[in-house]
């Protein structure tokens, strides 16, 4: 876009080509941690249209911004995504959140019974004494 316009629409509406080129490929990679939890670095790489030794440095800048939650594996080249903003929210990220909450709903419940478990057997190795 930038190369076809040049930076005459940008300065006409008081913008930075450099700082708009920079939230677009934070938000690409917002949208691509979206959809995946695990991600190599090459595919980051051809999706920011960035050099793949850039890449760490882009996650470290949303991470900084506030857009994600990740883990970089820097032996495998995958960063492991633990959360991200979203830039739509539609019908799949709600059936996706309410499939997450269900099973954290049944972890839950899990160790709750399990310390109700615990309780009934510490109460019966008591009352056996």
């Amino acid at each position: 876009f930038c190369s076809k316009n040049g930076d005459a629409l940008f300065k006409e509406h008081g913008l930075s080509a450099e700082e708009c080129t920079r939230n677009m490929r934070l938000l690409s990679l917002c949208s691509l941690a979206s959809e995946k939890q695990e991600i190599p670095y090459s595919e980051i790489a051809s999706a920011l249209d960035v050099e793949k030794t850039e890449v760490e440095n882009w996650v470290i800048s949303a991470k900084g911004s506030g857009l994600m939650d990740a883990k970089m594996d820097q032996i495998r080249e995958i960063i492991v995504v633990e959360r991200c903003v979203v830039r739509k929210f539609g019908m799949e990220q709600w059936v996706s959140l309410q499939t997450k909450l269900n099973l954290w709903k049944a972890n839950v419940r899990a160790v709750l019974d399990g310390l109700k478990e615990s309780q009934v057997q510490a109460q019966q190795q008591i009352g056996a004494m």
